[in-house]
Parts: structure tokens; C-alpha cells; sequence
């Protein structure tokens, strides 16, 4: 299975529900402005502060790696739009055997982070520029310093995007959707149904989570 083309897939899909069409035109069905590039540093910003870097907070703490993951994901999540914007997603399969370091290093990867973030800001601003192949390279180098590969890439994916798109079906817009499921948040048991059922299709994860849901 190609996963990387399957997370493009599941992106269009997603983009197309929730933003309409005309999404790759750069606006969504309401005539608002989307800019990818944007949501990319924004994402990057929030995954630096999963590090302890703050001088004047507790030099003792301990980074939080797995919210580093879950902000990584989301980046791609945009990268991908951002991609298919663009009109090109095949380049990103080049990727697909990318291999992780062996052992995390947190100040590289806030570095790698760092650099993506100032390219994105950057073309943001200047719209002759075209970023989109270079954040695309940081991004697997920060995958590969965070001891991630494309399969750990896509089981995360898969459990952000099919909550996504889940919260879109039941109400996220017209603030109808409940996030707390029997007091707990929707991505909490959303990443437990994939720790207790690791091989599901996308289908077979979002039925899990109308069963979830329904409790």
C-alpha cells in the first residue's frame, strides 16, 4: 500500500467536505481566504512549545514528545493541502522509505522546525516564492530526528484525519459537536482505538468511532 498517496487522498477528501470544491482555488465554499502556508508555521510554532525551551520555566523539564508528534502531524495535514493547491503530490512519495535516527534529538529538531517556519512566513509574504518542495524536506528531516517513519506518519494521520473529518459530520461548525465522549476528549479515545486496533482501514476506524461516540 502506497500510504503516502493514501494520506493525499484522504486529505482531498477531507478538504473537499469541509472547505467545498472550490478549496483548491484557495477559498473555501464561504469565500474565505486559506492560506496553508500560514497554517504551517502557525503548527510549527505550536510544536517548538513542546519542547522545553523557555529560559524562565523549569530548566528540568521534560520535552513533551508525544504532543511534538501530534503537532507534526497536523503540519502535514497542511503541507498536503498545500501540495494539492499547487497541483502537485507525487513528489512527496519520494519519501515514502525515509528513515528515522535512532534515538530522538529534540534541539534538531527544533532547529528543523525553526527553519520551517521562518520559510513559511517568509513565502507567505513574498507569493512569488514557491516553499512548498523545501518545507516539505524539512518536515521528514523532523520526522527522521523525532525517531518517526512514513508507517507511524500514517496510523497518526489516519486517527487525526478520520476524527476530522468525523467532528465535521456531527456538528463542529454549527458547535453542536461534543468533544468530551463520557468525559473524555475525542482525540484521547480516538488515538486509544488505534493503539487497541492498529491494522484498521479507514472505513473500519471511523465505524469504531460512531460506536464510540454513540456510548
Amino acid at each position: 500500500m502506497n500510504q503516502i498517496k493514501q494520506m493525499f487522498e484522504l486529505q482531498q477528501k477531507l478538504n473537499d467536505a469541509t472547505n467545498g470544491l472550490i478549496w483548491t482555488e484557495g477559498a473555501t465554499k464561504e469565500g474565505r481566504q486559506i492560506s496553508w502556508l500560514r497554517c504551517i508555521y502557525m503548527e510549527a510554532a505550536e510544536a517548538i512549545d513542546s519542547f522545553n525551551w523557555k529560559h524562565w520555566k523549569n530548566i528540568e523539564g521534560e520535552p513533551d514528545l508525544d504532543n511534538a508528534k501530534v503537532e507534526l502531524v497536523d503540519i502535514w495535514h497542511f503541507i498536503m493541502s498545500e501540495a494539492i493547491h499547487f497541483g502537485d503530490t507525487k513528489f512527496a512519495e519520494a519519501y515514502a522509505d525515509m528513515q528515522p535516527e535512532r534515538e530522538i534529538n529534540p534541539e534538531l529538531t527544533v532547529e528543523i522546525l525553526e527553519r520551517m517556519l521562518a520559510i513559511a512566513a517568509s513565502a507567505n509574504v513574498d507569493k512569488s516564492q514557491n516553499a512548498l518542495y523545501e518545507i516539505t524536506g524539512l518536515f521528514f528531516k523532523a520526522l527522521a530526528t523525532m525517531n518517526m517513519d512514513v508507517a507511524e506518519l500514517y496510523k497518526r494521520y489516519l486517527v487525526k484525519n478520520q476524527l476530522n473529518t468525523f467532528r465535521q459530520e456531527h456538528g463542529y461548525k454549527e458547535g453542536t459537536y461534543i468533544k468530551l465522549w463520557s468525559g473524555v476528549e475525542d482525540n484521547v479515545v480516538a488515538f486509544r482505538i488505534m493503539e487497541d486496533y492498529p491494522d484498521l482501514t479507514p472505513e473500519q476506524f471511523y465505524e469504531k468511532l460512531e460506536k464510540a461516540y454513540t456510548l
